[in-house]
């Protein structure tokens, strides 16, 4: 970008600019509110240790999701997930619910502190990290 006529650059030193990473990607799964992301962690943690061989259900995995400064990272868990890279456009629509995919999700929330905000479903997720 060029400066206009007779404008001189600044010759104040900048300040260093942090990168930030972004994604920005779908999770089905629920957010849960008033808990901190460790402590889900180690309960998903709990889960997966006293789970049977033969357990055939989704593993539930912690998503945090960071970027505004005013307030801690949210929590989400989630049963699946598809990134949505730059340039992507996809329908609402092809993001199909799953009573199976409620069920696991329900019960691994139950089991964890914390409450979930809605039911089980798609959550588009924009995360600065």
């Amino acid at each position: 970008m060029s400066r206009p006529a007779g404008r001189q650059a600044s010759t104040r030193s900048r300040r260093p600019t942090l990168s930030l990473d972004h994604s920005f990607y779908a999770v089905y799964g629920v957010e849960l509110a008033e808990t901190d992301w460790p402590v889900v962690y180690d309960g998903l943690e709990a889960l997966r240790r006293s789970r049977r061989e033969d357990d055939t259900d989704e593993d539930v995995q912690l998503y945090t999701v960071s970027g505004n400064g005013h307030r801690d990272d949210r929590v989400v868990i989630g049963v699946g997930y598809e990134e949505l890279p730059p340039g992507t456009c996809k329908s609402a629509k092809d993001l199909e619910a799953s009573p199976e995919r409620d069920k696991v999700v329900l019960r691994a929330a139950a089991a964890l502190p914390g409450r979930a905000l809605d039911a089980p479903g798609w959550l588009l997720v924009h995360d600065w990290s």
